[in-house]
């Protein structure tokens, strides 16, 4: 079988176009990634919004996950978190995630059962893990 050069011109482009996708999705995780840091939190949910457009990914949610909870939007972030489990559900990133927000809504039950997945699934912190299960056992005191 024999391909005109038009034809060879165009896969060889399609060829050579799909590492660059996976680059700019490289490119833009690196990108949130400062932002974030940086304190950019709207910036860096753009960014991460922009390249689960181009690739719905796991640990991407995680990351917007963690951008809105670092903007107390908890609501959201425990969609992404959510929406990470669906795509992975061996994510520990996003269960501990989940365990963040549940800390900071005060819902240590939950909190510790999402901190025993994570711990399943290799996110271990056993510091933080003791800390909200004392907490844990201090709201059921009262």
């Amino acid at each position: 079988m024999r391909f005109s050069p038009t034809i060879l011109f165009l896969l060889l482009g399609l060829v050579l176009a799909a590492p660059a996708v996976g680059q700019d999705i490289k490119t833009l995780t690196e990108k949130g990634i400062e932002e974030c840091n940086a304190g950019k939190f709207d910036q860096a949910l753009g960014t991460f919004t922009q390249a689960l457009k181009q690739k719905p990914d796991s640990d991407l949610y995680v990351l917007r996950g963690k951008t809105y909870t670092a903007k107390n939007q908890y609501a959201q972030a425990l969609q992404d978190f959510d929406q990470a489990l669906k795509l992975n559900p061996a994510n520990g990133q996003a269960y501990f995630g989940r365990a963040m927000v549940y800390v900071y809504q005060e819902n240590f039950d939950q909190a510790l059962e999402n901190l025993e997945k994570a711990k399943n699934h290799g996110v271990k912190d056993e510091d933080f893990f003791k800390y909200v299960k004392k907490l844990s056992e201090g709201r059921r005191k009262k």
